[in-house]
């Protein structure tokens, strides 16, 4: 059957080719023909109709090789459907071996950014409760500056004010030194002291002042003792009672009641202060050596004393 329809496709084609130009079954017509009878009424087709054939014959299409060329795409389908997953297979084998360690590191690199995100979110929303308590404790620290700015220029009105108290209250108190006070075996103070009794004996006796316990508001030992003696503060009733025995105290000056002793070398000279017996001696030397000095000077002759007196202007000179 394939023989027969490849022969009638020939026939066909070659009475398509035979039959490519339009059959003139007229009688030809002699009017502008060639004269010569002899001439045939077909001649060969001229290059121009060859190439005219051709390209009908290309538009219509070459009929012949249909069934082989039907055969040979039946195959290539085959072979093609049979080939192609074998090709594929080992085309994903091949990328695979390259394509998963990179999908596991990319898996892998998601899941560290994902975890990372998370982290990073959760200390996003920590440092916005920090920030927002940052913000709430500078306002409070703004608040306790203000507080603590007031309260410090209180304080210091407030010293200010004590001090100016305690100035103005100081001002009736004197404090007295080297006050004999009763101690016992280990030089600790015996109280109660009657400090009143003390400073009122030393105003009267030494001051040569007139004063009562009266004028006394208080009085009390302060600070430890040294050799049996200590400081007395006393707070008198009155300014004026106290500027008197102020005053007064240049009488305390010198006073040997206090255990120390003051000699005289005349009876114009300075008082020295006696603290040994060393002291002593040093003045009795002294004492001795100006009398001696002086009658030597006198025993001199006056011969001696003009030349010492020429030697001195010399040197002076």
């Amino acid at each position: 059957m394939a023989t027969s329809m490849a022969r009638e496709s020939e026939h066909i084609s070659d009475h398509l080719l035979t039959n490519s130009q339009p059959i003139n079954n007229l009688p030809s017509l002699n009017i502008n023909k060639r004269s010569n009878p002899d001439s045939p009424d077909n001649l060969p087709a001229t290059q121009k109709q060859n190439t005219r054939q051709i390209r009908r014959r290309n538009s219509i299409g070459d009929l012949r090789n249909i069934e082989k060329r039907h055969q040979q795409h039946y195959w290539l389908k085959k072979i093609s459907e049979t080939v192609t997953p074998l090709i594929e297979k080992q085309v994903q084998k091949c990328i695979a071996a390259h394509v998963e360690p990179i999908k596991k590191s990319i898996n892998e690199h998601e899941a560290k950014i994902n975890d990372h995100t998370e982290k990073i979110c959760r200390q996003f929303i920590w440092l916005n409760k920090i920030d927002t308590q940052l913000k709430v404790n500078s306002r409070i620290l703004d608040l306790w500056d203000s507080e603590l700015e007031a309260l410090h220029k209180t304080t210091k009105d407030m010293d200010s004010r004590l001090e100016s108290q305690e100035q103005y209250s100081r001002r009736t108190s004197l404090r007295f030194h080297n006050i004999q006070v009763p101690v016992d075996g280990h030089g600790k103070i015996l109280h109660p002291v009657n400090t009143d009794d003390k400073i009122l004996s030393i105003c009267n006796s030494q001051l040569g002042l007139n004063l009562s316990i009266n004028d006394i508001s208080r009085s009390h030992v302060i600070g430890k003792d040294k050799y049996d003696k200590c400081q007395v503060i006393v707070r008198f009733m009155f300014y004026r009672t106290r500027d008197m025995v102020y005053t007064n105290k240049k009488y305390l000056k010198h006073n040997e009641d206090d255990g120390r002793i003051f000699v005289k070398r005349a009876e114009n000279s300075r008082k020295e202060l006696i603290n040994s017996f060393g002291d002593i001696s040093d003045i009795e030397r002294g004492i001795t050596a100006s009398p001696n000095q002086q009658r030597s000077d006198t025993d001199r002759s006056p011969e001696a004393n003009e030349v010492n007196n020429s030697q001195q202007s010399n040197n002076g000179e």
